[in-house]
């Protein structure tokens, strides 16, 4: 029987992810990733899952790679490799919540900043720490990060690999929310429960694949247009006639589109 590295839980529309590992802190294992990025790739199919919630299971989000695996093995690195780009975190049409509830330390932390938004526990110790054992960041951390934070605050974590805590972390602009270690998940699942209900699924998705597309686009002008274009065409999906509507009567939307309603390809 195969180990299961990694739980998954329906809670509403809300789908969660744990990383199952608690007797080891949840240190990361190539088949960890496996079952992580199968997780996320199921969940993203499901048309009844609107926002994905990853958190550890106890007291720890992950102690990143698990130091007593042969990592020189070839196999333990390549399902690291993007062979399939579209079922990147960001790639996909589901919003990801990373509820960073403890410690994130290496690999498990730069797992956690593919997610779109980041809760993470005060009290939690967070480290790029690579460097400290001989190999450089991973999981597109080199490029993501100085995008996220700065180049200078990026550099002296990358290059130091030094700990801080959730409320640096958060300062620095790589959190969005900061709160106890007790309430990260339900801090995770309330923003996850509130984005369900009260956001047209088709303009969320929109939103998600926008914003990724312009962090490699200079062109401003390029980038203002394509945004009104996609605004246009969501508009014709109906969802703002139907968002007005539940505004006005104080209720939440019905709406009537999927995350998986792809933008036209000529909008581009």
């Amino acid at each position: 029987m195969v180990e299961q590295h990694v739980a998954v839980e329906h809670r509403g529309r809300v789908g969660i992810v744990y990383l199952n590992r608690p007797e080891h802190r949840n240190s990361y294992t190539p088949l960890m990733a496996k079952q992580l990025q199968q997780a996320l790739v199921d969940l993203d199919a499901d048309a009844g899952v609107s926002v994905i919630v990853v958190t550890g299971r106890g007291e720890h989000f992950g102690v990143g790679a698990d130091l007593g695996l042969d990592w020189r093995d070839a196999d333990a690195h390549s399902v690291e490799s993007l062979t399939e780009p579209d079922q990147a975190p960001w790639k996909l049409a589901t919003p990801i919540i990373a509820a960073l509830n403890g410690d994130a330390i290496g690999v498990s932390l730069t797992w956690a900043m593919q997610a779109d938004i980041r809760v993470v526990a005060e009290n939690a110790r967070l480290a790029f720490s690579f460097n400290r054992i001989g190999v450089i960041p991973d999981r597109n951390s080199l490029w993501l990060l100085p995008r996220l934070i700065g180049f200078g605050p990026a550099m002296d974590l990358l290059l130091t690999g030094r700990t801080i805590d959730g409320a640096e972390f958060t300062r620095l602009g790589a959190a969005t929310h900061c709160v106890d270690a007790g309430d990260v998940l339900s801090t995770a699942l309330a923003l996850a429960d509130q984005t369900a209900a009260r956001c047209a699924p088709a303009s969320l998705t929109a939103t998600k694949r926008l914003m990724y597309e312009f962090l490699e686009d200079n062109d401003r002008l390029h980038a203002y247009n394509r945004e009104r274009r996609t605004l246009n065409w969501i508009r014709t999906l109906g969802e703002t006639v139907r968002g007005i509507a539940a505004f006005k009567e104080r209720r939440d939307p019905d709406w009537g589109t999927t995350k998986h309603q792809r933008i036209p390809a000529e909008l581009r």
